[in-house]
C-alpha cells in the first residue's frame, strides 16, 4: 500500500470517528496534502493538514484512534496529522468535496490553495511557482480567477497570477 493510500485511509478513519461523534461538519484538507490531492499524488506530502473548528473534538478523535501528539503533529505509525489553525485560508467557508476511492473528502478550494501558495512563489520559491503554473494549466477552465483576484492582499500576487493566467491561455 502506497503512502498516499495510507494517508487517505487515515482521513477516512478520522471522518468516520467524527461522524460517530455526531459532528455535523468534517475537517477540510489544507496545505501540502491539498496539493497532493489536486496533483493526484504527483506532489507527495509527508503529512496531512486538517482544518477543523472543534479542536477539542478532533484532538479526542485522534487520541481515540491511537495517535500520539508530538509538537504540532499527531503521529501514528508512519502517518502524521497536523491540526491547522489557519482559518483565514478559507475566507468564505468555500471548499471542494472530492471523491477519492468512493469516499468524499473536503479540500480547500483550488483558488484558495493557489493564493496561499503564491506567498512562497513571490518570495522566490521557484518550485512552488512551477507547481502553481502546472495547476493553473491543468485546471484552467475550472479556476475562478475573479475569486482569486478578490482575495489577493499583495499586488505582487496579482502580477504573478496574471502572468500564469496568460501563459496557460497560450
Amino acid at each position: 500500500m502506497s503512502q498516499l493510500d495510507k494517508q487517505i485511509n487515515a482521513i477516512k478513519e478520522i471522518y468516520n470517528q467524527l461522524k460517530k461523534a455526531k459532528s455535523k461538519i468534517l475537517p477540510v484538507i489544507v496545505g501540502k496534502f491539498a496539493l497532493t490531492v489536486y496533483t493526484q499524488g504527483m506532489y507527495p506530502a509527508g503529512n496531512i493538514s486538517l482544518l477543523f473548528p472543534d479542536l477539542q473534538l478532533l484532538t479526542q478523535v485522534l487520541k481515540d484512534l491511537g495517535y500520539q501528539q508530538m509538537g504540532d503533529y499527531w503521529v501514528k505509525d508512519d502517518i502524521a496529522v497536523e491540526v491547522s489553525k489557519k482559518f483565514e485560508l478559507i475566507p468564505f467557508g468555500q471548499f471542494n468535496q472530492i471523491e477519492v476511492d468512493g469516499f468524499v473528502i473536503n479540500v480547500i478550494s483550488l483558488e484558495d490553495l493557489l493564493v496561499d501558495m503564491m506567498e512562497q512563489c513571490v518570495e522566490g520559491d521557484e518550485t512552488v511557482c512551477q507547481l502553481i503554473q502546472m495547476l493553473i494549466k491543468s485546471y484552467y477552465p475550472a479556476i475562478d480567477f475573479h475569486h482569486i483576484f478578490q482575495n489577493l492582499k499583495d499586488k505582487r500576487y496579482l502580477i504573478k497570477f496574471r502572468q500564469f493566467q496568460k501563459e496557460a491561455k497560450s
